[in-house]
């Protein structure tokens, strides 16, 4: 399972969630980041209906907000697999 990883280099709070998905990934092994440096991919990141970081989607789904808490992200990684398992 894939999940898209919005961020910058310069954000403190996008540091915290990439530390919680990168735990994340131990417990859930097939789970696979794809990181999108915002600054960098800017047009890619506006076309997915990214406006604000961090933000994480998967599929159709997305999470984002100034504060992603180490519980949020883990419901919705949860989420993705129970999704996944229905497919």
């Amino acid at each position: 399972m894939k999940i898209v990883f919005y961020h910058s280099i310069v954000c403190p709070r996008c540091l915290l969630v990439g530390r919680t998905l990168r735990q994340l990934q131990c417990e859930f092994p097939d789970l696979a980041v794809e990181k999108v440096e915002v600054t960098v991919r800017p047009l890619e990141s506006l076309r997915n209906g990214i406006r604000m970081i961090p933000a994480l989607t998967c599929r159709d789904q997305r999470l984002f907000g100034l504060i992603l808490t180490p519980a949020a992200i883990r419901e919705f990684v949860e989420k993705a697999y129970q999704g996944q398992a229905g497919r």
